[in-house]
C-alpha cells in the first residue's frame, strides 16, 4: 500500500516537473521579448524648450514615461503652447506624444489639434510631428482646417506652428459655408 502511495507521488512530482519544464522556456522568451521599462515616471510634467534664451515652446501632460537609454520620453494627454518672441503663437493638444532627446523633434498622436492664437484657425489629424530643425509641424495623415467660414481638409500637411503658412500636400477639398451676408 504503501508502496503504490510512493509511485503515485513520483508520478505526480514528474509530471510538475515536466509541465514546468515546457514553461521555463516561455518565459525566458517572454523576458527577451519584452520592452524596457521607464528609468522615471512623473506625473504632471511639465517642460520648455528654449533655443537662444528664447522660449520655443511650452509642454505639459498628465504623465510622461523617461527612457534616458533610448533617448525618449512618452507623453499622456498633452498640451503644448509654441511661442514667437515672446508670445503664445498656438497651442496644441494630443493623446500622446513622444520627444527625442538628441533631436527635439516630438511626435503627437490622438486627436491632435492645434488651435492658432491669432485668428483661431483650428487644424485637426490624427499625428503630427514637430520637426524642430526646420521649425515646422508636419503629418502624412488627413488633415482638417477650419477658419472662419471656410474648412479645409486634404492629405498630409507642413506648417508653421501658428498656421499662417499651411500647405495641404494632396487631396485638398475647400468647403465655404454660407453666411447670413451669403443669402
Amino acid at each position: 500500500m504503501e508502496s503504490r502511495k510512493f509511485f503515485e507521488l513520483f508520478i505526480l512530482i514528474s509530471l510538475l516537473c515536466l509541465s514546468g519544464c515546457g514553461k521555463g522556456g516561455s518565459k525566458i522568451s517572454r523576458v527577451s521579448e519584452k520592452k524596457s521599462a521607464p528609468e522615471q515616471v512623473i506625473e504632471s510634467f511639465a517642460l520648455t524648450q528654449t533655443s537662444e534664451g528664447e522660449k520655443e515652446w511650452e509642454l505639459q501632460a498628465d504623465r510622461a514615461e523617461i527612457y534616458e537609454k533610448e533617448g525618449k520620453t512618452i507623453f499622456q494627454k498633452l498640451k503644448v503652447k509654441f511661442y514667437d518672441q515672446g508670445r503664445i503663437t498656438s497651442t496644441l493638444s494630443a493623446r500622446e506624444g513622444e520627444i527625442h532627446s538628441s533631436s527635439g523633434d516630438m511626435k503627437v498622436k490622438g486627436d491632435v489639434v492645434v488651435i492658432s492664437s491669432d485668428d483661431k484657425t483650428t487644424l485637426r489629424t490624427e499625428s503630427l510631428m514637430w520637426d524642430r530643425k526646420r521649425k515646422k509641424i508636419v503629418t502624412d495623415d488627413l488633415v482638417r482646417q477650419e477658419k472662419g467660414d471656410t474648412v479645409i481638409t486634404g492629405q498630409g500637411l507642413e506648417s508653421d506652428p501658428d498656421l499662417e503658412k499651411v500647405v495641404i500636400k494632396r487631396n485638398v477639398k475647400v468647403i465655404r459655408r454660407l453666411t447670413e451676408q451669403d443669402e
